[in-house]
């Protein structure tokens, strides 16, 4: 016991010595320190002036639903409520097959992006313009392709223009994407994202931009286009049978009038005639009537509950946390950066006063 005492004590004297000896070398070259320390210091300073001042807006909603749309006892119910989902176990499974894990597979999805370009903005100057020109009015020369303007230029003027009408043909049919129109896609994806709170049951949707105004309408464009598709894509299979029970009903009212004039000039003909023939008739086209009349009332009843599950399906997004232009810009952190670069520094400057001789050596035995 007594022994390891000891031998503990001699590494807190050892360990003592060693940072004795570190600081003693930091303090002989304090010069060289002080000026590293400066260096970076400067060089974060710099950083943090030139980065470009970038502005988050964001926007939180949650749809309003029924309460015999949520089931108690499923451990989906919070997060199935965000697209107005249906998850008790009793319903239908068909009418229930969007989840709003694909919430993000939606919007990273090339046809929303597509769509997005096509979106209106306003910009500063109140000019009206597209997202996608406005990601064009951003390009920067180092975008700039030697190769793809030389092909364009050259191979490209004797392309024919049947040529070009079936490479136009075939890029309707099958969605093929432009070299700009990809790379577009790429930078629009990078300016928006949504976080889905499984917890709260809300979706929040951010996007930067350089412009605050313009960060501002793109949350508003891509929280309408993605509440949007979710309608779309939850109450697709409700308006086909609506859109079916429409047709059959409008098509069997077509029938039930034409019966019902036939069965009315029957009777205006033959006022005065009860033969057996007559009464057989007459019986005949009010069993048809009544028929008729049995099938109209139940086309009819299947089409308003049609309407009625479209309306009560059909999710309404309540808006928690309204979008507004920010004040303050979220990026760059200037105080962080040159917090790092001087952490940095300090670093660059102990390691090469403690590995000064070392590196000295090593240069000279490679010039030998």
């Amino acid at each position: 016991m007594k022994k390891n005492q000891i031998d503990s004590n001699a590494n807190v004297d050892k360990n003592l010595i060693n940072i004795m000896i570190v600081l003693k070398k930091i303090w002989i070259e304090r010069k060289f320190f002080v000026k590293s320390t400066i260096f970076f210091f400067i060089i974060g300073c710099l950083v943090a002036l030139l980065s470009p001042v970038i502005y988050t807006s964001q926007t939180t909603f949650v749809p309003q639903i029924s309460d015999d749309q949520m089931s108690s006892n499923n451990k989906l119910g919070s997060l199935a409520s965000l697209a107005g989902l249906n998850v008790n176990s009793t319903e239908n499974p068909i009418d229930s097959y969007l989840s709003p894990l694909l919430y993000t597979k939606i919007i990273d999805s090339e046809e929303f992006s597509l769509k997005l370009l096509s979106a209106e903005l306003i910009s500063s100057n109140t000019n009206k313009l597209t997202i996608r020109e406005y990601l064009l009015s951003n390009e920067s020369l180092f975008n700039f392709n030697p190769i793809g303007f030389i092909k364009k230029y050259t191979i490209g003027l004797f392309l024919n223009k049947e040529n070009e009408e079936i490479n136009s043909n075939l890029s309707k049919e099958y969605n093929f994407i432009s070299d700009i129109d990809y790379s577009l896609l790429k930078k629009l994806r990078k300016k928006f994202t949504i976080e889905l709170s499984v917890k709260e049951g809300v979706v929040k949707v951010l996007a930067t931009d350089k412009d605050a105004f313009i960060s501002t309408q793109i949350v508003e464009q891509v929280t309408k286009g993605l509440q949007s598709k979710i309608i779309e894509i939850r109450t697709n299979k409700i308006k086909e049978r609506l859109e079916f029970s429409k047709m059959q009903y409008e098509l069997k009212q077509v029938e039930f009038n034409l019966l019902v004039n036939k069965l009315a000039e029957f009777k205006d003909s033959n006022k005065n005639i009860s033969t057996a023939l007559f009464l057989s008739e007459l019986q005949k086209l009010e069993s048809e009537y009544q028929l008729q009349q049995s099938i109209l009332i139940n086309l009819a009843s299947e089409y308003n509950n049609n309407k009625i599950k479209l309306n009560k399906d059909t999710p309404i997004f309540s808006v928690i946390d309204e979008v507004s232009v920010p004040v303050d810009s979220s990026k760059p952190k200037r105080s962080i950066i040159v917090l790092t670069c001087v952490f940095f520094g300090l670093i660059f400057s102990v390691g090469f006063i403690l590995y000064k001789d070392s590196l000295t050596n090593l240069i000279n035995l490679i010039k030998d």
